[in-house]
């Protein structure tokens, strides 16, 4: 019998696709691949009772009503946080998150960085807490379409940021980084905060493109990623899937110093000073010029593969499923 999940989130989740949305997609993807039955809540899922268990992918205040009803019917919640915080939340927030806690059987964390930020806030039960890595597709491992993104851009020797185009991803200084260096960059991804976005279009020279929401693991997305020079995250949380699929793809990735960074990096990539623009530049050049750049992009790669290839995660997800007793793979 094979063991079936159900993959949920918050109500409102996909009004502004992000990182944690892409997230939840990609692991349905690999669970399905590694003979599990993993569907996403929606218009063509099973009615609950069908699943062995849930994963929640969010605390997002919107998500409890899903929560309740999964708890209500006794099925095994396993809650993928999924946040990073730039200030402390409130009191009212830590104690509306650490009861939805509560209600998990396992929290899932995709970094101990992640694991030690969020117990640095809500207490948990620590028993609970398990560490799995994203899962990165197979697909950013075939060759890639460089034609492909001609067709929709005319822009080349750029260097690429992926993601939600927001002041906590901190676009503005990159591409003012960009303008002082006089390099082509490539902006991907919808706006969560129009008035930055715009504030990004006014200050863009002309060499500076914009493009919306790419769809993850798409051939338009690693034909964007092969045609960069670098791909450059400089955000003031943690970077996080972007970068890893540029590690799979060996392109050079620059990004601030952390804790996230270098543990899921160590010094194999380019790391600013800090998140202005004076210092974004020169790592920026220094990813283009290093004379140990292939070397630190193949240790990157290996380094990156493997902990976060698609099978590698899907069988650490699998185990902690047998771990909670739920199947009998």
């Amino acid at each position: 019998m094979h063991f079936k999940i159900l993959l949920t989130t918050h109500s409102t989740a996909f009004m502004t696709s992000g990182g944690g949305e892409s997230e939840l997609v990609q692991v349905a993807e690999l669970l399905n691949d590694a003979g599990v039955q993993a569907d996403i809540y929606g218009i063509r899922s099973r009615p609950l009772r069908f699943y062995d268990a849930v994963m929640h992918f969010s605390v997002h205040a919107d998500g409890e009503a899903i929560i309740r009803e999964i708890v209500h019917h006794g099925k095994e919640l396993f809650l993928w946080p999924n946040v990073w915080w730039l200030s402390p939340p409130d009191a009212a927030e830590i104690d509306r998150i650490e009861a939805m806690a509560r209600r998990a059987d396992r929290l899932l964390f995709k970094s101990v960085t992640e694991l030690d930020h969020f117990n640095a806030y809500i207490a948990v039960d620590l028993g609970k807490c398990v560490v799995v890595g994203s899962g990165i597709s197979d697909r950013f491992l075939l060759p890639a379409d460089k034609d492909l993104l001609p067709t929709v851009c005319d822009v080349a020797d750029y260097v690429l940021c992926l993601g939600l185009i927001e002041p906590v991803k901190n676009q503005l200084e990159l591409i003012r980084a960009l303008n002082r260096l006089e390099v082509n960059g490539l902006m991907a991804g919808g706006f969560r905060d129009e008035e930055y976005y715009k504030q990004c279009i006014r200050e863009a020279h002309r060499g500076i493109h914009f493009l919306p929401f790419i769809q993850p693991c798409s051939a338009l997305l690693r034909s964007a990623l092969e045609n960069a020079l670098v791909v450059a995250e400089p955000s003031f949380d943690p970077p996080g899937r972007s970068c890893l699929e540029g590690a799979f793809m060996k392109k050079p990735l620059v990004m601030v110093d952390g804790e996230w960074q270098r543990e899921h990096f160590d010094d194999d990539v380019w790391y600013t000073a800090s998140t202005g623009a004076s210092d974004i530049g020169p790592a920026i050049q220094a990813a283009l010029s290093d004379k140990d750049r292939d070397e630190k992009i193949e240790s990157n790669y290996e380094r990156v593969y493997a902990r976060h290839s698609s099978s590698t995660v899907a069988t650490d997800l699998i185990k902690h499923l047998i771990d909670a007793g739920l199947t009998n793979y």
